[in-house]
């Protein structure tokens, strides 16, 4: 029998200093080598499964995470959702299923029929879901969101090469505690939080809506007008995300993709269809 044994400082400036990509490699190849390689006949789990207490999951997730010296990952979706499943198949593969063993503790939260879960990504200062999937990879000592600034590509999750799903989720076990320091040490202003939280219960109404009729859609019988309520929900909450992400790029120094310094406005949006009725 064979003994492999790490050098720790060695893989401490592995961590600290290697690319994300050979970081990637060399968690898989090691892994592999001392054996880390799950059996295929344990039940996956990366499924949207419905539980009598999300939050509670997450809650135990974080502290397991804290535990074991990890990250934490929380994935809100759906099983409706080509998204969402797109993303639990990519996580369900090899590389990423050992990425994800060896640096994070993953919890997949079920939003339902949106479902209201702003009790969970108000834990993390996310005011609510925008969209299916949600993923938040957390510091979980902290509390911080390590990925703020990039969580709405996820919206998109089941067009995202595997190649870029390795070499985002290799990137975050790999930052530096300083860079870790400036994303833990950001706060939104009042102004932020008070809007933040007043579109995220009017976001929410808007899911309260949707949801009996995404039930009926869903048996079979497409209710009339749905299509036209989802978009309408659609353009709010993709809205709402984008102005989250620019103002917390730029909060935490980064320029946008004009160049441009400038916070976007928090703007006020026109009635819902259903609420001039």
């Amino acid at each position: 029998m064979y003994i492999f044994q790490i050098n720790a400082s060695f893989y401490t400036r592995l961590v600290r200093y290697i690319k994300p990509r050979l970081l990637m490699m060399w968690t898989i190849t090691l892994i592999a080598l001392l054996g880390g390689c799950v059996s295929t006949k344990e039940p996956s789990p990366y499924a949207y499964t419905p539980s009598p207490n999300p939050f509670q999951d997450v809650v135990r997730a974080q502290e397991r995470a804290l535990e074991q010296g990890k990250l934490l990952l929380v994935v809100l979706g759906a099983q409706w959702c080509h998204d969402s499943t797109g993303l639990a198949e990519r996580f369900s593969t090899q590389e990423m299923d050992l990425i994800l063993r060896a640096h994070y503790e993953t919890v997949f939260v079920d939003v339902g029929t949106l479902e209201d879960r702003r009790k969970i990504t108000e834990r993390f200062a996310y005011p609510n879901y925008y969209a299916t999937p949600t993923v938040m990879v957390v510091e979980p000592s902290s509390g911080a969101l390590l990925n703020r600034t990039s969580m709405d590509i996820w919206g998109n999750a089941d067009s995202i090469h595997l190649d870029d799903y390795l070499a985002y989720f290799s990137r975050y076990p790999a930052m530096t505690e300083m860079q870790k320091a400036q994303l833990i040490s950001w706060k939104p202003t009042n102004e932020e939080v008070a809007y933040n939280k007043e579109q995220a219960a009017r976001l929410q109404r808007a899911y309260d809506k949707l949801g009996p009729l995404l039930v009926e859609d869903l048996n079979g019988n497409t209710p009339e007008g749905l299509n036209a309520l989802w978009k309408e929900a659609k353009t709010y909450r993709t809205e709402l995300q984008k102005t989250l992400v620019k103002r917390a790029e730029l909060t935490l120094g980064e320029k946008g993709d004009n160049g441009v310094n400038t916070k976007p406005a928090l703007r006020h949006y026109n009635p819902f269809s259903w609420e001039q009725n």
